[in-house]
């Protein structure tokens, strides 16, 4: 394995702007330096060229090229800015599982990014992911990557599933990604081959070793501890399942790094899809007999 050479081709989508985020910062900025150097060179000899100075040419050119090129800048470092600041709010397992599957797979990604990985995802929205959300590549090695974000451990069919797929691609190893853990099986077959099993606190460890997220910040600006709301929210007892009668955990969908809408989910996602509306704000209710908060919810 690791020579690559039926790896499946994946995209996060075809603009210019999605691989804009793959280039490094310091590569853009040199960009940018000699694209307004290039600029100021082009009016001077126009200017001798036309033998008067053009001062509309000579002030506004350079200053629009570098105007277009700080535009591109801003808007692809915007949304791996945005993913970086969720990759450190996140401040305990409890706020993973608390998160949308397809947040915790952005902030994977950022996650390996930072650790010095091209990423290329696979976000096509015409074509099933086939198993594989992104893929990682380091040295000339690719490895595929799958997050499950589930609230309950995943099994060993899922490790053979990825493993099959590495065989299949030629991709040098594998890694599955599992914030709940995996279970005894999925990490017996996973022993002695390049298919790494990371769980939810492995998550969070390597996320604090980054050089780039000082540990003092971590857990700044989380929406779900800035109001009180999860301390709150561990005297409320949480409200059964409407299809398999489980307990449910609180699922956050974030807008940019703020709480965009919140729902009930089963604990026994992805076996079971049962799902509660969630008042928001929180309106407490007393039970009469227990004593024992129960949230404002709709079935």
């Amino acid at each position: 394995m690791g020579r690559g050479r039926r790896l499946r081709r994946r995209y996060r989508d075809d603009s210019t702007l999605a691989a804009l985020m793959e280039i490094p910062r310091w590569f853009f900025l040199s960009i940018m330096t000699f694209g307004a150097i290039f600029a100021v060179v082009a009016v001077v000899l126009i200017d001798a060229a036309i033998g008067r100075p053009n001062l509309v040419l000579s002030v506004f050119g350079p200053l629009l090229l570098i105007a277009f090129f700080a535009g591109l800048f801003w808007l692809a470092s915007r949304e791996r800015l945005l993913r970086r600041r969720r990759l450190q709010q996140a401040s305990s397992v409890y706020r993973l599982l608390t998160l949308m599957p397809d947040d915790m797979a952005d902030m994977a990604t950022e996650l390996f990014r930072l650790e010095g990985y091209v990423v290329t995802e696979n976000k096509r929205p015409d074509e099933p992911d086939g198993g594989v959300d992104f893929e990682i590549a380091k040295a000339g090695k690719t490895w595929l990557v799958q997050v499950k974000h589930w609230r309950q451990e995943v099994g060993v069919d899922k490790t053979r599933e990825l493993w099959g797929l590495v065989a299949d691609e030629g991709a040098a190893g594998g890694v599955l990604l599992g914030t709940s853990g995996f279970t005894a099986p999925a990490r017996e077959f996973a022993e002695g081959k390049d298919l790494r099993l990371i769980d939810g606190p492995e998550f969070l460890s390597l996320r604090s070793q980054l050089a780039t997220i000082r540990p003092t910040d971590i857990g700044d600006f989380d929406p779900l501890v800035s109001v009180g709301f999860a301390r709150y929210l561990t005297t409320i007892q949480p409200p059964a399942c409407p299809t398999c009668g489980k307990p449910m955990i609180l699922v956050t969908r974030l807008e940019n790094t703020a709480i965009g809408y919140q729902l009930w989910g089963c604990k026994s996602y992805p076996n079971c899809k049962g799902t509660r509306r969630f008042a928001f704000p929180y309106a407490p209710n007393e039970d009469a007999d227990s004593g024992t908060k129960t949230g404002a919810l709709d079935a």
